[in-house]
């Protein structure tokens, strides 16, 4: 049997063919660094921007926000934003500014910064499910029971449709830097901390980018918050069909805590509503202004 053999690595949307000892081979494509890049073979391969929609028709996404297009067209997301825009407090002008939309999903404040004047808009995602802050231990059954779901169909048809210029990366929130991805004059992040194993050091890497203003809205947990326990976090542990892992239900203090350690400054409340979830759900949220501390 030849000890060399000629493999076939897909990078991105680029084919490379090489030539490599066979059971360095096998171990390359078997690696860790190679399905990040790439997508197992089951998965669509990664592309650093929206996914090619190759045919996928309105009805074949799985929506996860709420979005008017074109026509009447409304998208079915298990999210519904539209009647609570303005309890974010987001700015009534962007014009001229440069927006991030962490946790991009389908793009609802994305496409909400770019129609408030925004002169560029960058949306960020992880590639699928499998990307998410899924418990170690845990991670290879997670990864079997969701092996097709690879995000960013949503965002690309919806972009289509509204002749939108915003662009969406793949790039978790911990790999922001201003080395990455520059700075902003608006970054918004909505509903993703309690997703996240380390909302802290996410919290760290967003203040790292955001050169003017960021609005964070997270959820809360209504029981801790009535009891008044101050800075309490109760962890959840649960496996999440959108975002992956639900870890944290932290109290308002809790979340005021982590934007001052993270080095935001100027922490104000916003607004404390319910958002509406399908099928009847209701999540306590609580939202800030802050500023950031990223380079000019």
């Amino acid at each position: 049997m030849p000890r060399t053999m000629p493999v076939t690595l897909r990078l991105g949307g680029v084919e490379v063919s090489v030539s490599l000892d066979r059971v360095l081979a096998e171990r390359l494509k078997g690696s860790g660094l190679y399905r990040r890049l790439v997508g197992s073979p089951e998965t669509h391969p990664i592309v650093r921007g929206e996914p090619a929609l190759n045919g996928m028709s309105f009805e074949d996404i799985d929506w996860y926000q709420t979005i008017d297009l074109p026509g009447g067209v409304v998208t079915p997301g298990f999210v519904d934003h539209r009647e609570q825009v303005d309890l974010y407090g987001l700015p009534e002008s962007l014009e001229g500014k440069r927006c991030l939309d962490v946790a991009t999903f389908d793009g609802f404040w994305a496409f909400e910064m770019e129609r408030r004047g925004a002169a560029e808009v960058v949306g960020i995602d992880v590639h699928s499910l499998r990307d998410c802050d899924i418990p170690a231990n845990f991670r290879k059954d997670y990864e079997q029971s969701v092996a097709g779901n690879v995000k960013g169909f949503g965002f690309a048809y919806a972009k289509a449709q509204l002749g939108s210029k915003a662009r969406r990366r793949v790039l978790s929130v911990y790999e922001l830097s201003p080395a990455t991805i520059g700075t902003f004059d608006f970054v918004f992040l909505s509903d993703l901390l309690i997703h996240l194993r380390d909302p802290l050091r996410a919290l760290e890497a967003v203040w790292s980018v955001t050169r003017g203003e960021a609005i964070i809205a997270e959820v809360m947990d209504p029981e801790l918050e009535s009891k008044g326990e101050e800075r309490a976090m109760r962890f959840m542990l649960s496996l999440d069909e959108y975002s992956g892992c639900l870890w944290w239900y932290p109290t308002s203090s809790a979340w005021e805590a982590m934007l001052r350690l993270a080095r935001f400054s100027e922490v104000e409340e916003v607004s404390r509503f319910d958002l509406a979830t399908r099928p009847g759900g209701r999540l306590p949220k609580v939202v800030y202004r802050v500023r950031g501390g990223g380079a000019t």
